[in-house]
């Protein structure tokens, strides 16, 4: 069997046939990537949150994010979604909550990403990474960040889901 293979910095790009329950063969292309994490601070008293803005070249556009990462080898989750708060944010956890875990896109990569809350995070300094850039650290609420949804100013799946889950939570209380 056929295996073309690429591999970037942290990625691995394959493309090879294969047989699929219904017999048929095709050629899949998958994009091997790390498991992920990615964290909604949420302040319970007022149901607020914080966003970071980060230029993410790959779309070559700045976006309202929640904190995320890869999980470095070794880590478990939660040390990971740990580690990326205070990373971008400066924010340390003192209760993570573990809200759900699966794949960000089967169709075509391996990623599985954990997303968690940050409940009532502590403040303190970012060690952001070389890579990382980031114009603006937002803390707003819950409230004005449906409705930045909503107008598509947030467009980050992930943090979308981020946003729910907190909400969910808020209303839980």
């Amino acid at each position: 069997m056929e295996k073309v293979e690429c591999k970037g910095r942290r990625v691995r790009f394959t493309s090879e046939p294969v047989r699929l329950p219904n017999g048929a063969v095709i050629r899949v292309d998958r994009v091997v990537f790390p498991d992920s994490v990615a964290v909604t601070p949420l302040y319970t008293g007022n149901c607020s949150i914080v966003l970071i803005e980060q230029y993410r070249p790959a779309v070559n556009d700045w976006v309202l994010e929640i904190p995320a990462g890869v999980i470095d080898a070794g880590e478990k989750a939660e040390e990971a979604a740990r580690r990326e708060l205070e990373e971008e944010t400066g924010l340390r956890a003192s209760r993570l909550v573990r809200v759900a875990s699966g794949y960000v896109s089967p169709g075509y990569s391996t990623e599985r990403m954990t997303l968690f809350l940050a409940l009532d995070p502590e403040e303190g300094e970012p060690r952001r990474e070389e890579h990382e850039v980031i114009k603006k650290t937002l803390r707003i609420p819950l409230d004005e960040a449906m409705e930045m949804i909503a107008t598509g100013n947030i467009r980050d799946i992930k943090t979308i889901l981020g946003i729910y889950a907190a909400r969910y939570h808020c209303m839980r209380q």
